[in-house]
């Protein structure tokens, strides 16, 4: 081969060899794109490109994201600390910098190990991490699921979970709030220098936990306490459907019924519609009512492949049916899954409502109960309102007066939160209340 010869295979190769590099960036930046799709934007300080889909209100990611969040820093000579609850447009922006090491830590999470009550707390310090606190209790298969899509073999339920280090590892820390111990799980795939990364660009700003100072003994010690004292907003509140036949039939329509082979009537205090054997009922008051015919042939049936997934799509049934009727009308609030419970005879999901990171307490129950029996929708309950900022705020106590007006009460040990009271009224204010560690009181 002469030299000529020589020169043009190599420069073949090295353009071989740029095509290859070319190829595998793409590939990597379509699965970026896809993955930031998916949990809802790009991380924070990154321009959303534009031809991207965006995800809409209401997608599986959505339901996903925490109400609190806390990371910690390695900093120069000490570790930072930045925690932020009650302000929905910054606990998003960071949820969105880490919410994809979470999916894979997740998702490829080993064998759990059960540590003590002392790790946990060392977990909930140690830097780098975060930790989020979802408010409500969600099953370990369903927050995988809404995260990244994929099953998993951990089980129980968590409220907090921690993404920290371990031995040089990825390490997840949970608390199942079913049986009250703490778990380890050490992730296969998940990067510590992505971690780190993804939380460089926060600072201190105050925020620790109860068992962290000796000023809260009172408090249930993982209740998170914010440097400043909150300045909640005041919002407005009305009932977006009066219970004409109108809504009732915009309501089927959501859930997926067509409505032209429902059959009307009105009663007493609203209006009913019969779609084969099942109900509808749409009060004046904005409450939903369903409730299947026929034991096994409601019309919403659970097609799940095998009994692991079930929970899942039993699940994420109630979040769709909740997204597209409470989440069009709620205005500034958003939901979260409260709880799922296991009955005698299947399953009850339930889903709230929070204002800017609030939790809202409705008077006589969630604003959405779901009741799963036989692989289906057996029944279920919606109050529907819709919550406008009102433009004015409201003062509350600083955290450690309230705190000491609690213990007053005879509630020490119990979590302090800020929460929204909708009494059926045009208007909702904050206050602090007392609740049990991992569910509303």
């Amino acid at each position: 081969m002469d030299r000529k010869a020589k020169q043009r295979r190599v420069v073949e190769l090295a353009k071989d060899v740029v095509i290859v590099a070319l190829v595998c960036s793409a590939l990597f930046l379509a699965s970026r794109i896809q993955l930031l799709d998916e949990l809802g934007g790009a991380p924070a300080g990154e321009e959303q490109q534009s031809g991207v889909v965006q995800t809409p209100e209401g997608s599986r990611a959505d339901a996903a994201r925490p109400l609190r969040l806390v990371a910690n820093l390695t900093g120069a000579g000490s570790p930072v600390r930045y925690g932020v609850q009650y302000d929905t447009q910054q606990s998003d922006l960071l949820f969105q910098q880490v919410a994809s090491l979470l999916a894979e830590a997740l998702s490829s999470a080993g064998e759990p190990t059960q540590v003590s009550r002392q790790e946990w707390e060392q977990a909930l310090a140690n830097a780098p991490g975060v930790a989020f606190d979802f408010q409500g209790t969600i099953p370990l298969p369903v927050l995988v699921g809404w995260l990244s899509g994929e099953n998993t073999a951990l089980d129980g339920s968590v409220r907090r979970l921690v993404l920290t280090t371990y031995e040089n590892q990825v390490a997840v820390y949970y608390r199942d709030e079913e049986s009250q111990r703490y778990y380890r799980c050490l992730s296969a795939m998940a990067n510590q220098l992505h971690l780190t990364e993804a939380l460089g660009n926060l600072g201190e700003n105050g925020a620790q936990y109860a068992f962290e100072t000796e000023s809260y003994p009172m408090l249930d010690p993982d209740t998170l306490i914010s440097a400043d004292t909150p300045v909640p907003v005041v919002y407005t509140a009305a009932n977006p459907a009066s219970g004409g036949q109108a809504d009732l039939e915009t309501i089927l329509n959501e859930l997926g019924f067509a409505s032209s082979n429902g059959s009307f009537y009105t009663s007493v205090d609203g209006q009913v519609a019969r779609i084969g054997s099942d109900t509808l009922r749409l009060y004046d008051q904005g409450v939903v009512e369903y409730q299947a015919g026929e034991e096994g042939a409601g019309f919403f049936q659970i097609s799940a492949r095998d009994e692991e997934s079930f929970l899942f799509e039993a699940v994420e049934m109630c979040r769709q049916l909740t997204a597209a009727t409470l989440g069009t009308r709620s205005g500034a609030a958003r939901f979260y899954l409260s709880q799922v419970r296991q009955a005698e005879d299947g399953l009850e999901v339930s889903f709230n409502y929070c204002l800017n990171g609030s939790v809202v307490r409705l008077e006589g129950g969630e604003a959405a109960e779901f009741s799963i029996q036989n692989g289906q929708i057996a029944s279920f309950r919606l109050v529907l309102r819709s919550y406008t900022d009102s433009g004015k705020t409201s003062v509350v106590m600083p955290v450690l007066q309230a705190a000491a007006a609690m213990e007053a009460q005879g509630l020490k040990g119990k979590e302090l939160l800020l929460m929204y009271t909708d009494t059926g009224s045009d208007t909702v204010t904050a206050g602090w209340m007392a609740a049990d560690s991992g569910q509303e009181d």
